[in-house]
């Protein structure tokens, strides 16, 4: 899993850390931490941890809490703490130099301002599964890419955690996942969900395809790599930055690809200089759908929650993809009548959410299947008791945390 939290001050949530602070909290993360766990940060200086792989969803929400406390208590020594939530309120600003976030950001800049609020005032909870296997079984890649994309909206509904109001007309009310509308808004071809095809690999390949390549990529200078600058480095710095050598910018230089180049095209001779493979894992790295496939399926459309709620999302998604039982009853449950949800589908939940009266009684089903399959999956008893008291706070009442939290207008720390 990977787990996203914006950083404020202790003594003032609404001021965003200056990079010296957020670079003096980094130098304690440069190890992997104790139970194997990777800190990186996203443009805006958003804090991710990034779990190790795991074998069962125990070891993986056991490992991921323990390397969450020492993150915790390490942020709180110096003067800071993460903050929970889809979307950060403050205005937009970027703490990451390194020059793939700023061929992105020049890239987004075709759709408005709405990319710089994308790469730095968004974070989500990443739930990454097996892709799995070439099997016509539960544990078949096919299955598994339908089941993940089928219920992908339901799931966005259900774990919605940024309320904002959407449009100039106020009547249109409060969009609840306003983090992933706002992708939505930008490069649909990058963004969106992939169309449905039986088989993933083909699906993938046709969308990484016909996607418009942000920036080329060449090496200014060999053995070189980004690093973090000792906040003492004097003047106003990034918190992480391209290492300097004799004066001379060391990191690969990103040139902003000619309009409308996809890769497809790319590969057929357009565009500057040949194709290597390095430029085809950087093009793949920069897509962004709801559901990415990349050896394993990535699913990206989960808001960040509140307190220890990141791992109900978790465990859901283990019950639908990894316990034999819940797995064919969500595949009975798409497969039964429930045609695969096209773009508007998503923009729909994104909007609305549980507020649907169809999608919020789907989720009822999914969250009372998930609930059923944990207790096959040895979970311990403490992540059985987060997920009841989530599922009866918010999916069995058909709401999400959106929906209480537009009401309250409180941000959870």
């Amino acid at each position: 899993m990977e787990l996203e939290w914006f950083v404020a001050p202790s003594s003032d949530p609404t001021r965003r850390p200056t990079r010296e602070e957020l670079a003096l909290l980094a130098h304690r993360f440069e190890k992997p931490l104790p139970r194997g766990g990777l800190i990186s940060w996203e443009p805006g200086g958003q804090l991710e941890l990034s779990s190790a792989p795991h074998e069962s969803l125990r070891s993986c929400l056991e490992a991921a809490a323990a390397d969450l406390a020492v993150v915790r208590e390490q942020t709180r020594r110096h003067g800071l703490r993460l903050v929970a939530g889809g979307l950060d309120p403050r205005p937009p600003e970027f703490a990451v130099a390194l020059p793939r976030y700023q061929a992105l950001r020049r890239y987004y800049a075709r759709w408005g301002s709405s990319g710089d609020a994308l790469l730095c005032n968004t974070a989500s909870v990443q739930v990454n599964v097996d892709a799995g296997d070439a099997s016509d079984g539960w544990r078949g890649r096919s299955r598994r890419w339908l089941v993940a994309n089928s219920l992908g909206p339901v799931l966005m509904a259900m774990f919605a955690n940024s309320p904002v109001r959407h449009g100039e007309d106020q009547r249109r009310g409060t969009a609840l996942s306003g983090r992933q509308l706002l992708r939505f808004q930008t490069d649909r071809f990058r963004s969106g969900p992939l169309p449905y095809d039986g088989d993933p690999r083909c699906a993938w390949t046709r969308y990484a395809l016909d996607a418009n390549v942000v920036a080329i990529r060449r090496p200014a200078r060999e053995g070189t790599r980004p690093g973090v600058l000792p906040p003492t480095a004097g003047g106003p710095r990034y918190l992480l930055e391209p290492d300097v050598d004799g004066g001379r910018d060391s990191a690969p230089v990103w040139t902003t690809a000619p309009e409308g180049l996809s890769l497809r095209q790319w590969l057929r001779g357009a565009g500057p200089g040949g194709v290597r493979p390095e430029d085809v894992i950087h093009h793949l790295k920069t897509l962004v759908p709801p559901v990415r496939a990349c050896g394993h399926l990535e699913l990206r459309m989960i808001d960040a929650q509140h307190g220890d709620d990141w791992m109900v999302p978790v465990a859901v998604v283990a019950a639908l993809m990894d316990d034999r039982t819940t797995s064919d009853a969500a595949a009975s449950l798409v497969s039964g009548g429930l045609l695969p949800p096209t773009r508007q589908d998503w923009i729909d939940a994104a909007r609305r959410g549980m507020a649907d009266p169809g999608t919020a009684d789907l989720a009822q089903r999914v969250m009372r299947l998930a609930l059923t399959g944990l207790h096959r999956l040895d979970v311990p008893p403490s992540v059985l008791e987060t997920v009841d008291r989530f599922a009866d706070q918010h999916t069995l009442r058909g709401s999400a945390p959106a929906q209480r939290r537009w009401l309250h207008r409180t941000a959870v720390a």
